[in-house]
């Protein structure tokens, strides 16, 4: 059954008469043949996913990861698995023209069948500030949606610029950004949380270690002593600040300072909605009050 599936499809692809191709190099490098006007779009990476929807595309994804779930319309689209492990089948079975994977998460392997199935697949590989900047506009340009992408990616480019204006001169905080709580894992200098720290003028108190997401002991946090705390909500912890409280000799605790942000995604995708979670950090670290200012900034 299995034999004849994949025959059929295979055929499909050689008798679906001519298209028109584009050659891209996506974002590790590797050249990649897709069609000028993609239509049928399996998403393996979430905040791509965002960005589709960003740009007007949402109709076009006929797949996707379990994990995108923002806007609410794309919980309508149909499961391909996780993003770590999707199904293969699931994803030939919805008849692909492009499928978008993330270098830090699609396994080599899986990119390599897809290829050699004739399937084009664009690898993303967004993980600050810039880099998703780049990914949301290389996206537009790949889906014929270049001046859209461009507008998108402009907007998020000038929030980011006056949140760092005026943050740039205030006093810099020491902050630990947990990820979640049981068991406590917190953001090390390689992730995307470090990068909204630094940009919202913080100083990330978790040094370079072997894991971008290592596992800390309390002791670990009241040797750091940070100003702040960053936490957020997940489906298992719904209320991760609690755990500090316990632990009045942390500054952080006794000055009020361990802060919820309200959505994770803010802060730990690297999609559209990194704006609203750099300024979210901002408000964390310098207050609410924060003259973060409208208007062009150079």
């Amino acid at each position: 059954m299995a034999r004849l599936f994949w025959t059929t499809f295979l055929l499909f692809l050689g008798l679906s008469g001519p298209v028109q191709a584009v050659s891209w190099t996506d974002e590790v490098g590797r050249s990649v043949e897709l069609p000028e006007n993609p239509q049928r779009i399996v998403s393996l990476v979430p905040s791509v996913t965002e960005i589709l929807f960003a740009l007007g595309l949402g109709d076009r994804l006929v797949g996707a990861t379990q994990f995108c779930t923002y806007p609410p319309e794309a919980r309508a689209i149909p499961r391909i698995g996780n993003y770590m492990h999707p199904s293969l089948e699931a994803i030939v079975a919805k008849g692909p023209d492009l499928v978008f994977a993330a270098a830090d998460a699609a396994t080599p392997a899986l990119v390599s069948q897809l290829e050699r199935m004739g399937i084009a697949t664009f690898v993303v590989t967004p993980h600050d500030l810039d880099t998703t900047l780049k990914s949301i506009r290389i996206v537009g340009r790949v889906m014929n949606k270049a001046e859209a992408a461009e507008a998108l990616a402009g907007g998020m480019e000038q929030t980011f610029c006056r949140i760092r204006r005026a943050t740039s001169a205030l006093p810099k905080p020491k902050v630990l950004l947990a990820v979640m709580v049981s068991p406590l894992t917190v953001a090390s200098p390689e992730t995307l949380g470090n990068t909204l720290i630094e940009a919202a003028g913080g100083i990330n108190v978790v040094p370079p270690s072997p894991g971008r997401y290592p596992t800390w002991g309390m002791e670990a946090v009241l040797a750091a002593d940070p100003d702040v705390i960053i936490v957020a909500p997940n489906p298992g912890e719904p209320d991760p600040a609690a755990h500090f409280a316990a632990w009045p000799q942390l500054k952080a605790v006794r000055n009020q300072r361990v802060v919820t942000i309200a959505d994770p995604d803010w802060i730990h995708r690297p999609g559209p909605r990194l704006a609203l979670g750099l300024k979210a950090m901002a408000q964390a670290l310098h207050g609410k009050d924060l003259p973060i200012g409208e208007g062009p900034c150079p």
